[in-house]
């Protein structure tokens, strides 16, 4: 494995560990800019699968339980900030890192278009 792909799955390992998931759109927030072939993409996933995490599966209870935990962090930011709360400020006030901040964010943007959760 490539010393580049080799850091992308420690991160990803470092962020999910926890939690045992790694959305799609984490993998691409984590892979950036960086070229790398669609045989690395499946290495990476495998590797990942192979530490116990689920990749890009369907959303679980903690997944809602983190979602709601953002959403009424923002409701409640908003009403105390009088503007749309940032990223940061909503990890903080949630107790949740910001990556999962911006997945969830994703999850009820998505449902509110009547999108399915991934």
């Amino acid at each position: 494995m490539r010393p580049a792909i080799e850091a992308i799955v420690e991160q990803l390992l470092r962020r999910h560990r926890a939690s045992g998931r790694v959305h799609l759109n984490d993998l691409g927030e984590v892979i950036g800019v960086q070229a790398i072939t669609q045989a690395e993409i499946e290495e990476i996933v495998d590797r990942l699968e192979a530490e116990g995490l689920r990749v890009g599966e369907a959303l679980d209870d903690e997944d809602v339980s983190v979602l709601r935990a953002v959403l009424d962090a923002v409701r409640r930011l908003r009403a105390s900030l009088g503007r749309r709360p940032t990223v940061a400020e909503i990890a903080r006030e949630a107790g949740c890192a910001e990556h999962e901040v911006r997945r969830a964010l994703e999850h009820g943007a998505g449902a509110s278009r009547g999108k399915p959760p991934v």
